[in-house]
């Protein structure tokens, strides 16, 4: 089966846990005797053929985009698609189309290519206020794909928009049970961690803040995004620069020995997380979590019990978690059991098996003449 995979990012550098849920499913499909292509949005190349970074990408701007360049770059994403069309594949599997021209959907199912949608963050919501194309042409969702949601919570979010979904399936995001074995346990050394994007929603400065409260600790931050610059300002501004210590980028290798040697996991999210990939990652591991439980976190971050919750936009709250878990080792020890059994219910490889079933089930009901370009 030839499955086409259309995203914003790729790994690497991307890295977000969307990209690389894209990237595992990709190995799957070659491990199961597939061949998948994968078209991204413009980027540095990495010299792997079956990647291919061409297609326009939007962000948010104040400005008003002109409709001269609003019209090249549709006209570069239609003819780029159609390029990969020419291809011939049997399915097309959407991922994150955040950036990207909403209209790629829509010629999609024009050319008759049937097509899988895997849904991990609202970007069918705000996706359109990113492209300026969309300011003529609204895009359609609905019959376009069937769609795969990483949870319920993000598929009310969704459909509370007026957008379609109906009771679209549910395939929760998975963990790499076999990678993120339980660590050893440590004692503790005062060694806060922070995974993900740089970015206000996720409330990465909420922890350098909490960190002031807590003087015998260090926090290491993992990730990239355009707030780095403001959040080794606000470290030095608190008196905290020595001890928030910055890696940027890292491969899962790195990430995956960050999360065994750290003492607790930060997730202060403020916007609602679509998932949760990092605390489940963390819970696998066995490190304990402090975090907000926005959103789809709730399903697995039960309070007291797998995790330590706290309310959103609180950096007090956060530190007096980490305070109490640093005192208390009967605490650590219940969810670092609790946690790691609540991770072994999500394998990333049920999760891979249910998108590739789905796209195999489309490619067979793919009409003879729908392959001609």
């Amino acid at each position: 089966m030839r499955v086409l995979c259309v995203s914003t990012d790729f790994p690497p550098p991307a890295a977000g846990g969307y990209e690389l849920q894209c990237h595992a499913f990709v190995d799957h499909l070659r491990r199961h005797g597939h061949e998948p292509v994968v078209l991204a949005g413009s980027a540095p190349g990495t010299g792997d053929p079956s990647v291919r970074r061409l297609l326009p990408r939007f962000r948010v701007t104040p400005r008003r985009i002109p409709f001269a360049q609003a019209a090249r770059d549709e006209r570069r994403s239609a003819t780029v698609l159609r390029q990969a069309l020419r291809w011939r594949p049997d399915v097309v599997c959407f991922w994150r189309l955040g950036e990207l021209s909403m209209s790629l959907v829509e010629r999609v199912r024009r050319a008759g290519v049937p097509a899988v949608g895997m849904v991990c963050d609202p970007w069918m919501v705000d996706g359109p206020g990113r492209d300026p194309w969309c300011e003529r042409c609204l895009p359609r969702f609905d019959d376009a794909a069937q769609w795969l949601f990483v949870s319920a919570a993000l598929r009310r979010q969704v459909a509370a928009t007026g957008i379609a979904v109906g009771d679209a399936p549910l395939v929760p995001w998975g963990v790499d049970l076999p990678r993120l074995r339980l660590a050893p346990e440590r004692p503790w050394r005062g060694r806060l961690l922070y995974v993900g994007r740089l970015s206000r929603l996720k409330g990465v400065d909420l922890a350098i803040r909490a960190l002031a409260h807590v003087p015998d600790a260090t926090l290491d931050i993992i990730g990239t995004g355009r707030e780095e610059a403001r959040l080794r300002a606000l470290a030095a501004e608190l008196g905290a620069r020595r001890r928030v210590r910055f890696h940027g980028w890292c491969d899962r290798e790195r990430v995956i020995a960050a999360y065994g040697a750290a003492d607790v996991v930060l997730v202060p999210a403020r916007w609602q997380e679509p998932f949760g990939g990092v605390p489940l990652e963390a819970l696998a591991r066995g490190t304990p979590v402090v975090s907000t439980a926005t959103g789809a976190m709730k399903e697995f971050l039960d309070d007291e019990r797998t995790a330590l919750v706290v309310p959103p936009d609180d950096p007090r709250a956060i530190a007096a978690a980490v305070i109490r878990l640093r005192g208390d080792s009967e605490l650590r020890a219940r969810l670092r059991t609790a946690g790691h059994a609540a991770a072994e219910r999500y394998p990333a490889e049920r999760s891979h098996e249910r998108v590739r079933a789905a796209l195999e089930a489309a490619a067979r009901r793919r009409k003879p003449t729908s392959r001609s370009t």
